[in-house]
C-alpha cells in the first residue's frame, strides 16, 4: 500500500496553496494538488507532514499546529494500486513571497472556491470538500486591526505609548480586543472611532483576512481590516500620535508583530485597490527642470497663490479644458517663466494624487514632466509668485513646500531620474 501525507495550507485570506505537479510526477503527472509526500522508513504521517511541506514549499510549521482531516483509503486511478492518505490542514499567515518550489512545475495559493478548471490530483478531488468545510469552521478572535489608507497609499499608523499594556513604544495600526459578542468587522469600527474620531460602518471596510501570531506569550488569532480615506489628518485618542506613512515599505521603526504580519497583505489591498480621483476633477500638469549643477527649478509663492500661498512648488497649474497635461506643462512654464522649450524636450515623469483640500476640498490628479537643461537663473523671468529659481537638492527638501511638493519633491530626488540627470 502507499502512504503518504498531505497539508492543505490556508493563507490569511482563505487562499489555499496548490502544486501545479511535473510531468515526471508519479502520481497524477500534470495536475493540482496539496503539497506533501510518500512516508519514510519509521515515519507517521504527521511527522511526514511536517518534512515534505518544508521540503517542497520552504514553510515550517510545528507538528501540534497541523488540524487532521482523517486518514483517507482509495485506489489510485493511475497507478493501480491502494492509497492511503492522511490530510492535514492549517492556517499560515504567509504570502507567494515566502513560498518557495522545491518540487513540480509551480506553488501558488489559489482559491479553494474557484479552481479555475485546474486538473486535481485524485487525492485533493476526493478531499477538497472536507477542506473547505474546515475552512468554513470559526476561529476565535482575540484582537482586530484596521488601517486606513489615503489618496496616495499612505496608511495610519499609531505610535503606542509607554502605558500600552503589551509592546509599549511600538509602531502598530490602530485595533484592540473584540468586546463579547462582538463579531471582528464591528469591533474594528468600533476600535478606530475610539483611536482616532473616525466613524466608518462594516461595509466600508475590507476584510484582509485572518491571521495566527505566535508569540512567547502564546497564540493569538486576530482580523485585519483596511479602508480608503481621503482625511488628511486623525484625532490621536490613544497612544503617542496617529500618522499617515509610507506603505511600501513601512518607516524603518519598530513595528508590533502583528502588523509586520499584516504589512505584505495590506501592500497587495493598496495596490489592487488604488484611488480613483473624481473623473470630473482637477487636473494640473507640473514641471521639474534640472540644471547642470543638479539643482531644480522651483517656484516661491506669494501671498495670493489660491493653492498653499506662501509656500515652494513647482512651475506649472490647471490643465485647461479640453487640454492635455504635456501642452498645460509647456503652457504653464512659458506663462510663469517666460521660457518656451522645443516641443519634446519635457518627458513625463509621474502622476501623483495631490492633497489640495485646504484650498478645493479634492484629491486632484497632476501630471509631472521633467528635463535636464542649461538654463541658468539669469535665463528665468519670474511672472507669478516671488520668485523662481534653481535650488541645491539639500536645501530644497527642507523648504516650506506644498503639499504637493511635499510628495512629489523627496520622490524625484530620490529616484533613477534624477539620478540620471545629476552630475
Amino acid at each position: 500500500m502507499h502512504r503518504f501525507s498531505a497539508v492543505a495550507v490556508l493563507d490569511p485570506a482563505g487562499r489555499l496553496l496548490m502544486q501545479e505537479r511535473g510531468d515526471d510526477a508519479l502520481h497524477d503527472p500534470g495536475r493540482w494538488g496539496y503539497p506533501g509526500g510518500d512516508l519514510e522508513d519509521g515515519e507517521d504521517f504527521r511527522a511526514a507532514a511536517v518534512r515534505e511541506l518544508h521540503e517542497e514549499t520552504g514553510l515550517v510549521v510545528e507538528p501540534d499546529r497541523l488540524h487532521s482531516l482523517g486518514v483517507h483509503r482509495f485506489r489510485s486511478e493511475s497507478c493501480g494500486e491502494d492509497d492511503e492518505l492522511e490530510l492535514f490542514a492549517v492556517r499560515m499567515s504567509v504570502t507567494d513571497d515566502d513560498v518557495v518550489c522545491g518540487e513540480g512545475r509551480q506553488m501558488r495559493f489559489v482559491d479553494p472556491q474557484d479552481l479555475g478548471g485546474r486538473p486535481l490530483h485524485q487525492a485533493t478531488a476526493l478531499t477538497l470538500d472536507r477542506v473547505l468545510a474546515w475552512a468554513s469552521t470559526a476561529v476565535r478572535t482575540d484582537f482586530v486591526q484596521v488601517t486606513l489608507v489615503d489618496p496616495r497609499g499612505r496608511v495610519l499608523m499609531q505610535e503606542r505609548d509607554e502605558h500600552a499594556p503589551v509592546w509599549p513604544e511600538m509602531w502598530c495600526f490602530p485595533g484592540g480586543g473584540v468586546d463579547e459578542g462582538e463579531t471582528p468587522v464591528d469591533g474594528a469600527v468600533r476600535e478606530l472611532a475610539e483611536e482616532t474620531g473616525v466613524h466608518l460602518t462594516a461595509e466600508d471596510l475590507s476584510d484582509l483576512g485572518r491571521f495566527e501570531l505566535v508569540t512567547e506569550r502564546g497564540t493569538f488569532h486576530f482580523h485585519a481590516f483596511v479602508a480608503r480615506t481621503t482625511e488628511t489628518e486623525v484625532e490621536c485618542h490613544e497612544g503617542r500620535q496617529m500618522v499617515f506613512v509610507d506603505s511600501d515599505p513601512l518607516p524603518d521603526v519598530d513595528l508590533v508583530p502583528s502588523t509586520a504580519l499584516v504589512a505584505p497583505e495590506l501592500r497587495r489591498w493598496i495596490a489592487d485597490h488604488p484611488f480613483v480621483p473624481d473623473p470630473d476633477g482637477r487636473t494640473f500638469a507640473g514641471v521639474l527642470l534640472v540644471d547642470r549643477a543638479g539643482r531644480i527649478l522651483l517656484q516661491e509663492r506669494d501671498e495670493h497663490a489660491p493653492i498653499d500661498p506662501e509656500k515652494w512648488g513647482l512651475s506649472g497649474g490647471h490643465v485647461e479644458p479640453g487640454e492635455d497635461f504635456e501642452p498645460a506643462a509647456y503652457r504653464e512654464l512659458e506663462e510663469e517663466t517666460g521660457v518656451r522649450l522645443a516641443p519634446g524636450t519635457l518627458e513625463v515623469y509621474r502622476e501623483f494624487v495631490v492633497d489640495h483640500t485646504r484650498a478645493h476640498g479634492s484629491w486632484d490628479r497632476m501630471q509631472v514632466f521633467v528635463a535636464a537643461t542649461d538654463l541658468t537663473d539669469a535665463d528665468i523671468d519670474c511672472r507669478e509668485g516671488r520668485r523662481i529659481v534653481f535650488v541645491e537638492p539639500e536645501v530644497a527638501r527642507g523648504l516650506d513646500l506644498t503639499a504637493a511638493a511635499a510628495d512629489i519633491v523627496p520622490a524625484f530626488l530620490d529616484g533613477p531620474v534624477y539620478a540620471s540627470m545629476a552630475p
